[in-house]
């Protein structure tokens, strides 16, 4: 795994990261290799808002195309649950981002063996998330967050760790 997915990782919740490292290091270690890039991890509320921003005009009309349906705390990147990737081409070094291509469907297929669940569902192909926690996070979710922290709220939660009999990954 590259520094920059490291970096990408260190912030986010600890069993995330456990989970993507697996993913990534099978990956790579395949016979036919796939070298995957955080591309993002954890954001700030006002990261996300501004994403959200794109394509929408001063009062969130859409007016063309739009990057993210998440605003600040109903997105699972601000609360630390998700984080988007991409294959990087082995040969030059540069993301893929043609999603019907081999590497993006081995990501997705493998994916639910480490307990992640893509964003394909909503369009968001890049995205990988804890499967325990809700798609959209719940109102007490969010305000527990904006209370306490984003480790106040993985306090709370009940996602397991150790749990998946997944060669490659260790507690």
């Amino acid at each position: 795994m590259d520094s920059i997915s490291t970096a990408r990782l260190a912030p986010v919740h600890p069993e995330l990261a456990r989970r993507v490292t697996g993913l990534i290091d099978e990956l790579a270690n395949d016979p036919d290799p796939v070298n995957i890039r955080v591309t993002r991890g954890i954001a700030t509320v006002e990261q996300q808002d501004a994403l959200w921003q794109i394509g929408r005009d001063a009062d969130g009309n859409k007016i063309g195309a739009t990057v993210t349906n998440a605003k600040g705390t109903q997105s699972n990147h601000v609360l630390g649950f998700a984080v988007d990737v991409v294959p990087m081409n082995i040969n030059t070094g540069q993301p893929d981002w043609n999603l019907s291509h081999k590497d993006w469907q081995r990501i997705i297929a493998l994916a639910p063996k480490y307990g992640l669940r893509d964003g394909q569902c909503f369009h968001d192909a890049p995205h990988l998330e804890l499967i325990e926690v809700p798609e959209v996070p719940t109102e007490e979710m969010q305000q527990t967050y904006l209370q306490a922290g984003a480790p106040s709220l993985w306090a709370e939660t009940t996602i397991p760790t150790a749990v998946w009999d997944t060669p490659g990954i260790s507690a």
